[in-house]
């Protein structure tokens, strides 16, 4: 018996061991987490930080494949230039001598530089995107107003074996090190180290991806980021699926890891209040954005359609539809994405909890409207001009409607 027991010790002593090294190896990948942290996984794995990666976004893709073609530079380039926050722990940050990585890479020519970057860009330890060994690997965030401070630039990490997050240590983790960070009880801090916002280049001051930006503008100085997309608290366990001899699992005040958005979650109908009514020959609607940043907000291809049918004998006879988005132009006036965008010809997105009256003219005849707004993850423009179709990004997200008589 005793010999069982010190072999016991001695593999369990081996498995702690080799597990350390996966954490602390060059390689490391979230996937190591999951076994322990089942919830956590399962929610995270619907989410946009698990398809981070290019190989997992479509729409990421797409864009990736455009932008290349109309700034004549190989997509690798575009990869890590975008993988300040899509992929922060790409081993390239920065391709210097671009004009020679582009020539050989439009020469096929294989050189010590174009295997370095593309070893980096297909490295398959920063394929499962803003993971467990992102989020929880930051040590420190350098706060910043500067738009171009975010992502790798914003963060420092600690050791590779080293979890930070909300809560001291209990000594139930045996296979990593944890402590408790400052920016993981005041979450926001760390979601924006990539979400305050960015620019597309300095000379153009196009800003992208400014949530953050918005929500310290609107004043808003109650709810967090945290408590929309993570989940209101509420008592459990991280890691039920642990037991160790000796300690007793806490039960603490946690959140879920879904960071819930349209196609994960019911989030959008707490996104804004719709009313309408009637009044001379105007339909008069009603928008309040509930939201302490616009709507919609984030990526620049993002809209919501306000549409308004209007019905006689039970047909519909007419439709109006008005669209909050962000259209932005290209150098040459034309519209186009935000990434290449030299300005912005307009932005008509709701202000943090902004409320808006539409005047719609009536139809002649109609007895009655349907008034419905839905979101859409890329607008149907910004589709077409990447010459791009997917059922996700087609599809039209039910936020509110409402039934009026004229």
């Amino acid at each position: 018996m005793k010999t069982k027991i010190l072999c016991f010790l001695g593999l369990t002593a081996c498995l702690a061991s080799l597990a350390y090294a996966q954490l602390s190896g060059a390689g490391t990948s979230s996937t190591i987490c999951f076994s322990c942290h089942q919830d956590q996984a399962k929610d995270w794995s619907t989410t946009w930080h698990s398809r981070s990666h290019v190989d997992s976004n479509p729409i990421y893709k797409a864009m990736v494949n455009y932008i290349s073609r109309v700034t004549y530079q190989p997509e690798e380039s575009v990869l890590v230039g975008c993988a300040q926050c899509h992929n922060p722990k790409m081993t390239i940050k920065e391709i210097s001598g671009k004009d020679s990585f582009t020539l050989a890479k439009v020469l096929h020519v294989e050189t010590e530089q174009t295997k370095k970057v593309d070893a980096s860009v297909g490295d398959a330890s920063i394929k499962d995107g803003i993971s467990c060994n992102i989020c929880h690997n930051v040590a420190k965030i350098n706060e910043s107003a500067d738009m171009e401070m975010r992502g790798f630039k914003a963060v420092e990490w600690g050791p590779k074996d080293m979890i930070y997050g909300p809560f001291e240590d209990d000594g139930r983790a045996g296979l990593h090190k944890s402590t408790q960070k400052e920016h993981f009880t005041n979450p926001d801090k760390l979601c924006m180290a990539c979400h305050f916002g960015g620019e597309t280049n300095p000379k153009s001051k196009v800003e992208l991806y400014a949530t953050g930006k918005e929500f310290i503008e609107s004043g808003d100085t109650v709810e967090r980021c945290a408590d929309c997309h993570m989940s209101t608290k509420r008592k459990g366990i991280i890691t039920p699926e642990i037991t160790r001899p000796g300690i007793t699992a806490q039960e603490r005040n946690i959140r879920s890891h879904l960071f819930e958005g349209a196609r994960n979650s019911n989030i959008l109908k707490d996104t804004l209040t719709l009313k309408a009514k009637p009044s001379g020959n105007n339909l008069i609607l009603e928008l309040t954005n509930l939201t302490p940043h616009k709507a919609p907000t984030g990526f620049g291809g993002r809209s919501m359609d306000v549409k308004v049918e209007f019905i006689k004998d039970g047909s519909v006879v007419n439709i109006q539809t008005y669209t909050l988005e962000i259209v932005y132009l290209d150098k040459k006036g034309k519209e186009t994405i935000p990434y290449i965008a030299t300005s912005i010809k307009s932005d008509n997105r709701l202000a943090p909890n902004e409320t808006r009256k539409l005047n719609i003219p009536k139809f002649a005849g109609a007895t009655s409207a349907k008034v419905t707004v839905t979101y859409r993850l890329v607008s149907e423009k910004m589709l077409s001009i990447i010459n791009f179709s997917d059922p996700i990004f087609n599809k039209n997200y039910p936020v509110a409607s409402i039934d009026v008589n004229l």
